[in-house]
């Protein structure tokens, strides 16, 4: 069984690097023909359109591995099956199962790589991937805005500070607004509760305005609602604001317990927390998909078929993953419902056709 086991994993990695290098290839060279006018426009140095795919190169490969690893497992099997050499092992009293849980286990371990890699490397490099495509493809200035959760800046004669942003809403929380004067003198200041976006201007709710006067006095008056210049548009926050993939889990463990904390609404963050580890164990799925549709077309000698249908299967798992975690961060699912909903359903699949395979 050794023998075999390394056999088999020899030649599942062989098909799982040429699997991967072709889909990461192909994103490559799509991404960069997508974006070779702003490159152009802005006079990119190739050194940095370099860095740029180099630090996009972890991510890419966390997000294609899923559909390497689903295609690599028919190819191996759907091969070996072909070849009869399936046949060679079960006529040697080999179990079939004993034989498939190999590519269930080199599975495991690439989960478990794609774990240490959303922990360790994933974070760092899609920080300055997003950084390079915003500042240095597209254009646009870095966010004047400090921090991911509260956010202090300042223009020319205002200092603001915005203790919360939420996302899904386009809206803020605990909004204060110093103005000062040309000597660097607090002349107003503005305190809300909370504040909304209504596509053009901040509409901000439940607060008070304070008037620093030359004598030293100081006047206050409440207000329900006002509109006031944040200096700043959702997309900026947005753009400063760190997503799942920028932060590893300790961090991301981290920020949710400041933001509850606050008592704030931590359901973006929560569905990012859960869909690092869901979509790690997709690759454990997709070998447990593949293997049964190996075992059966590759009977058949339809390779073309079988590859056809194992790239949608794949798409359609990711589509419906995707629809899924998108109903998370709505709030329409639970977090943890929203990133497992699609293993457990696919996973059962999988199960349920991996089972019925004859010996």
């Amino acid at each position: 069984m050794l023998i075999i086991t390394r056999y088999f994993l020899r030649e599942f990695l062989r098909v799982l690097g040429l699997c991967l290098a072709t889909f990461i290839a192909l994103y490559l060279i799509v991404d960069l023909f997508s974006r070779i006018e702003d490159i152009i426009s802005q006079g990119v140095r190739p050194g940095i359109v370099a860095q740029y795919f180099i630090c996009g190169l972890p991510g890419i490969m966390y997000k294609l591995c899923p559909l390497a690893v689903l295609l690599s497992t028919f190819i191996t099997l759907g091969l070996f099956v072909r070849n009869h050499e399936i046949v060679a092992l079960k006529a040697h009293g080999i179990s079939l199962y004993r034989v498939l849980n190999v590519f269930i286990l080199i599975s495991a371990g690439i989960c478990g790589v794609a774990l240490l890699m959303q922990q360790y490397i994933i974070p760092g490099s899609t920080t300055r991937f997003r950084e390079i495509r915003h500042a240095d493809i597209k254009g646009r200035p870095l966010s004047k805005l400090v921090n991911t959760t509260a956010f202090w800046y300042r223009s020319r004669d205002a200092i603001y500070n915005v203790d919360f942003f939420e996302p899904e809403t386009n809206s803020v929380r605990q909004v204060s607004i110093m103005y000062l004067d040309d000597a660097f003198q607090a002349r107003r200041a503005i305190y809300a509760r909370t504040g909304r976006w209504n596509g053009t201007a901040w509409e901000l709710q439940d607060g008070f305005e304070r008037l620093f006067h030359p004598d030293g006095t100081q006047t206050a008056t409440s207000f329900r609602q006002i509109s006031a210049s944040l200096n700043a548009t959702p997309e900026d926050f947005q753009v400063s604001r760190k997503t799942g993939e920028e932060l590893s889990f300790t961090d991301l463990w981290k920020l949710l317990k400041t933001i509850r904390t606050s008592g704030y609404r931590s359901t973006s963050y929560e569905v990012d927390l859960h869909t690092k580890i869901s979509y790690s164990f997709i690759n454990i799925i997709m070998a447990v998909l593949g293997i049964p549709f190996a075992l059966l077309i590759g009977r058949s000698g339809g390779m073309a078929l079988g590859i056809a249908i194992s790239i949608d299967l794949g798409l359609t798992y990711w589509i419906f993953f995707s629809f899924c975690v998108s109903l998370g961060r709505g709030g329409v699912l639970h977090p943890f419902v929203a990133a497992w909903i699609a293993n457990i359903i696919f996973g059962m699949l999988g199960m349920y056709l991996f089972l019925r395979v004859r010996q």
